[in-house]
């Protein structure tokens, strides 16, 4: 059976292509069974020339001050952690600490400390995720990437991905739902104009004009979360049933809509039809995605 790629809103498509991961016209891998990790005993210095970086690395954005700080502390005190690197072709490819690789560079090391791990794809992408995130070095965007990218090349549930990355399954369908944003909005949270704060009561208003409109006016202002929250309500106060007052009764389902997904993680179609009845559709991506929704309707 053919399987569909995850699906990512406008916003992302816009922003990263039709195929934002690569992987969407790859075959899903199976799930490897799990392989001990084996390291070696000791670290090791090499040539910074052997070094490369892993196209896989979630982190995309580096500060330039951050960097510059980080190589006049290695100037001064040395690597004192070392990376965590895997062969690959000859080389070494970063697992985990590009950021300590670039200040090294910078700093003027022509070899820097590292341990080799041996280890599965699926073990050396998880790796440098979860070093990231338990470093707060990536952006909200960044992070929802690295969890789409776990899920759509090995085929993995958001269950699944909260064991392995150790946070609950909701923080995760929270972080694959501002994929959904606008382009302008998501490119907003990359540079941190926005923070994920914002960006959960943004993705919640399912409509991308009022979105953009919003998230100006809190880059603009300078506004807090909160600030933002009391926005969105008063917009959404405005809405007033017009001629055609079906108009009025989708947005109603919509905010339904949307507390369901929050809640949930999955997506959803609610309509409504006369006399007050209805349907709640529950939408999947894939096979791995359908197990997902029976196992956590089955609970």
């Amino acid at each position: 059976m053919q399987k569909k790629p995850i699906q990512l809103g406008k916003g992302m498509a816009a922003l990263l292509g039709n195929n934002p991961m690569a992987y969407a016209d790859r075959e899903v891998a199976p799930i490897e069974p799990k392989k001990e990790i084996q390291i070696e005993t000791q670290p090791m210095m090499v040539d910074v020339e052997k070094i490369i970086a892993n196209k896989a690395q979630p982190r995309k954005i580096f500060k330039e001050k951050d960097l510059l700080e980080l190589s006049e502390s290695i100037k001064e005190n040395g690597v004192i952690q070392p990376l965590i690197v895997h062969e690959k072709d000859g080389m070494f490819e970063i697992v985990a600490g590009e950021r300590r690789f670039r200040a090294s560079k910078l700093a003027g090391l022509s070899k820097v400390p590292v341990v080799v791990k041996r280890a599965t794809k699926k073990d050396i992408l998880v790796m440098s995720i979860i070093e990231n995130v338990q470093r707060s070095d990536l952006n909200c965007v960044e992070e929802a990437l690295a969890y789409f990218q776990l899920m759509n090349e090995f085929e993995l549930t958001q269950e699944e991905v909260a064991k392995k990355i150790g946070k609950e399954r909701s923080t995760i369908a929270n972080f694959l739902r501002i994929l959904k944003l606008p382009k302008d909005v998501i490119v907003s949270l990359q540079k941190e104009l926005l923070s994920f704060g914002h960006a959960k009561i943004l993705v919640s208003l399912n409509d991308d004009e009022l979105t953009k409109r919003l998230a100006n006016e809190v880059i603009t202002n300078n506004l807090s979360v909160r600030e933002l929250e009391d926005l969105a309500k008063n917009a959404k106060k405005k809405i007033k049933p017009t001629e055609n007052n079906n108009k009025f009764i989708a947005g109603q389902y919509n905010q339904l809509k949307n507390k369901l997904e929050q809640k949930t993680g999955y997506h959803f179609d609610v309509k409504g039809k006369k006399n007050g009845a209805g349907e709640i559709v529950i939408k999947f991506s894939n096979e791995a995605e359908f197990n997902d929704i029976f196992s956590y309707l089955m609970k």
